[in-house]
């Protein structure tokens, strides 16, 4: 007659099917972690460089409104010259008037010249903090997905701990709104 198994050896079967199931999800909530912490470093390194273009950007935009005051303060000494100018022509004689007319009109050019660079300039600077304010935007978006990533990182570990497939369901949906919240920031 053939014995069956020994109650010994079923249990060690039972044992071994255990570990093994859940071994595989311990790993797949340790590969989960793994892959929301490189997408954290991912999202913190585009957060830093986001902020450093913004922090560059509002700095060139700066530099652009301290030219454009440069600009008009030329233009303004112009215009007071001309001022002069006229007052000068309204109590000259007739024939220094024409040469004091010419001057005039010198400087009408070079104020008009200044006040269509200001116009430019202008243009510019506020180009300049327009793509400031954008970069900023994708920072702040960055950096709310390295923040989930981090929370997800936290939820995946204590799923290994507590064997919790909810909490590991949870790190998954936040890594996924991590993406998220990394591709509208890159969009943004």
């Amino acid at each position: 007659m053939e014995e069956g198994p020994e109650p010994q050896e079923f249990l060690e079967h039972v044992e071994h099917s255990i570990e093994e199931k859940h071994s595989g999800k311990h790993m797949r909530s340790a590969i989960t972690a793994a892959i929301l912490a490189v997408l954290a470093a991912l999202g913190s390194l585009l957060s830093g460089h986001a902020a450093n273009e913004a922090i560059l950007l509002r700095s060139k935009a700066s530099d652009q409104w301290s030219y454009y005051q440069a600009k008009s303060t030329k233009g303004h000494l112009y215009e007071v010259n001309k001022n002069l100018v006229e007052t000068l022509m309204q109590a000259q004689t007739i024939n220094k008037s024409t040469a004091l007319a010419d001057l005039t009109k010198s400087i009408d050019t070079k104020m008009q010249t200044y006040q269509k660079e200001e116009k430019i300039i202008e243009e510019k600077a506020l180009d300049l903090e327009k793509e400031s304010e954008h970069e900023f935007a994708a920072h702040q978006m960055y950096s709310f997905a390295v923040a989930c990533f981090q929370i997800c990182i936290v939820l995946a570990s204590i799923s290994i701990l507590v064997d919790s497939a909810l909490l590991y369901q949870c790190s998954i949906i936040g890594g996924v709104i991590g993406v998220g919240l990394m591709v509208y920031g890159y969009l943004k």
